[in-house]
């Protein structure tokens, strides 16, 4: 489905019609791993982890169709990637409660996306700030009741931005999530989207909270909680809170939105984000300032040093 250009997944979370789930749910006790998870009569696949596949990847290796992975509550130590998967759903067993956690186990990424459609529901992505946390390219993801958070990304990983996620060309919607604790740490001359990266995204944002990231930088600090560049996102009933950005230039300590296609903020409560020497300290505007449309139903208050501002060549100052 189409919302004003920008595609929502609320009614294609799942392949497989959820009693059926439940079904495969009451018999993991007796499945075993010699068993064969492909049926060629349906057009899905459900695979279990760990009672089919001892590991989240080796199941997303098998992946040859529509398929839903449910995964038992636990930590996996280890990084996941996708490429080229047509459409996948990794779900915890607890039915959209959270109890799965990836922590990585090298890589660029604990979770990667690359030209796939991917869906996660429950999961949470804690590296213990050892990497980033997503890295999206060319795909169309979705988060729902997810947690990405305590991710790092530093001065030698060649690309300093979006310790949580980083994600470009793909369409992006994050529900009823969090992205919290993630640190952009490093000596780059630029860095910026401690939380959440976006270029050239199609983003939705909704119901979800982006709070206590942070980017260090030696010259320019972009984006505490979200640097989104030549991006079109909606930001609904969200909250954009206590994120910081230091550096000898900061910018957005909560959002810094560069030339952006289309803005639209809604809902939504931004604050605590900045640092002492930062410009918009909630929202800072580079490029054409009416492509950014903060409603009135948004609340940006007690930022520092200030609450809005955008570069000198936007022409306008914002509302």
């Amino acid at each position: 489905m189409l919302l004003d250009g920008v595609e929502t997944y609320d009614r294609v979370c799942w392949p497989v019609p959820i009693p059926l789930v439940i079904r495969v749910l009451n018999r993991m006790s007796r499945i075993t791993e010699s068993e064969q998870p492909l049926d060629p009569a349906n057009p899905y696949d459900i695979f279990l982890v760990p009672g089919q596949f001892p590991t989240i990847q080796a199941a997303v290796d098998a992946v040859v169709r529509p398929t839903t992975i449910l995964i038992a509550p636990g930590l996996y130590s280890e990084s996941v990637r996708v490429t080229s998967v047509g459409y996948l759903v990794l779900q915890s067993t607890q039915l959209s409660r959270r109890g799965v956690t990836l922590s990585g186990a090298g890589g660029r990424a604990v979770v990667c996306s690359e030209g796939s459609v991917l869906h996660l529901s429950g999961v949470e992505i804690r590296s213990r700030s050892n990497l980033r946390g997503m890295l999206i390219d060319d795909s169309q993801v979705s988060l729902q009741d997810c947690v990405i958070a305590g991710n790092r990304v530093d001065g030698s990983s060649g690309e300093p931005y979006g310790a949580g996620m980083l994600c470009r060309h793909s369409r992006v919607k994050i529900q009823k999530s969090t992205v919290a604790g993630n640190v952009i740490d490093g000596e780059s001359a630029i860095a910026g989207g401690g939380g959440l990266y976006f270029e050239d995204c199609n983003v939705e944002l909704a119901g979800s909270s982006v709070q206590v990231n942070a980017v260090y930088a030696s010259g320019a600090s972009r984006g505490g909680g979200i640097w989104a560049a030549h991006t079109r996102i909606r930001m609904w009933k969200s909250r954009v809170t206590d994120n910081a950005v230091h550096a000898a230039s900061c910018e957005g300590g909560g959002l810094y939105l560069s030339d952006s296609l289309d803005c639209q903020i809604g809902g939504s409560v931004i604050t605590g984000n900045g640092s002492a020497e930062a410009r918009g300290g909630g929202i800072f505007v580079c490029g054409e300032a009416s492509k950014v449309v903060v409603h009135a139903n948004t609340v940006v208050r007690h930022n520092h040093p200030d609450d809005r501002a955008h570069s000198a060549s936007a022409g306008t100052q914002l509302d």
